[in-house]
């Protein structure tokens, strides 16, 4: 059985869509709550890992856990482990493979649509939260953008999205609660009431394509 490490920053950004498919897949999966106080392995003890999103900068190095977990992903690129970052996540593996991350004008939060370079990237609509953005890592290559950012690239049998394929309803219902202030205009499209509910639907429906495009190694990318 394949073993699957998720990293969790956050209490209120846990696994959602990815336990459910991690469990269809019959993936031993094993989640470390940074949050929590639970400590990285001190080397790869897993055959894939996904790094899961944060209210957190990850060019923020007062963080007290940041410097141990990207000398963490350092190890996991080392040994070829494949790795999946979703926003924060994603933002912390293009800063481990020397990409430039920086602060967006305007944040980008509700449903985003994508100009997508890969069949394992469908173009959305994708759950959007991110105030921060990363450029395309040298050597890697890209997946999927559109006007606001870089949303997805692959390196190797690595990949890195901006979006939140593994978000439900019920874990952006916690965001919005818990973020002040509210967020206003900067909310592109509705993310919940008249209109929403197709697009919560086809974020579900192709979360566990884009899961297993990366785990089979079909978003696969050699280095340039």
């Amino acid at each position: 059985m394949a073993r699957l490490l998720v990293v969790e920053h956050d209490a209120d950004c846990p696994a959602g869509l990815l336990g459910e498919w991690a469990s269809g897949r019959a993936l031993a999966a094993r989640t470390i709550g940074l949050h929590a106080g639970d400590t990285l392995p001190p080397a790869p003890d897993c055959d894939a890992a996904v790094l899961l999103g944060s209210e957190h900068t990850a060019y923020d190095d007062a963080l007290p856990w940041l410097a141990a977990e990207l000398a963490f992903v350092e190890r996991l690129l080392a040994a070829s482990v494949p790795v999946l970052g979703i926003c924060f996540g994603g933002q912390l593996l293009a800063r481990a493979l020397g990409a430039r991350l920086y602060r967006l004008p305007t944040p980008e939060l509700g449903w985003a649509r994508l100009a997508s370079l890969h069949p394992g990237v469908p173009a959305g609509p994708w759950l959007s939260w991110h105030q921060d953005a990363f450029d395309l890592p040298p050597g890697a290559a890209e997946l999927a953008s559109n006007t606001v950012s870089l949303q997805a690239f692959a390196f190797g049998p690595h990949a890195g999205v901006q979006f939140h394929p593994e978000a439900t309803a019920p874990i952006v219902s916690s965001w919005l609660a818990s973020t002040e202030p509210r967020p206003g205009e900067e909310v592109t499209a509705p993310l919940f009431g008249d209109g929403a509910g197709p697009c919560w639907k086809q974020a579900s429906a192709q979360a566990g394509e884009l899961f297993s495009a990366w785990l089979d190694g079909r978003l696969a990318r050699p280095a340039q």
